[in-house]
């Protein structure tokens, strides 16, 4: 996952410390919605934020899941 991550960076011209800030932030947000599909999204988390990399995994398994 790290290499996502900084092809990301590399891609936006910006640091890997940036983009992990950024994902930081968006998770932040997304855990806080009143979504109910984003409810269901981020239960799996139990309540803890995940770091980018579990971020990312979890996205991308619900994308290939369909859901």
């Amino acid at each position: 996952m790290s290499n996502i991550i900084k092809k990301v960076a590399k891609q936006h011209g910006v640091s890997v410390k940036e983009v992990r800030k950024d994902i930081a932030e968006m998770i932040k947000v997304g855990m806080s919605s009143t979504d109910p599909e984003a409810i269901i999204f981020w239960s799996q988390f139990s309540g803890k934020a995940p770091t980018p990399e579990q971020f990312i995994s979890a996205l991308s398994k619900s994308v290939v899941a369909g859901t």
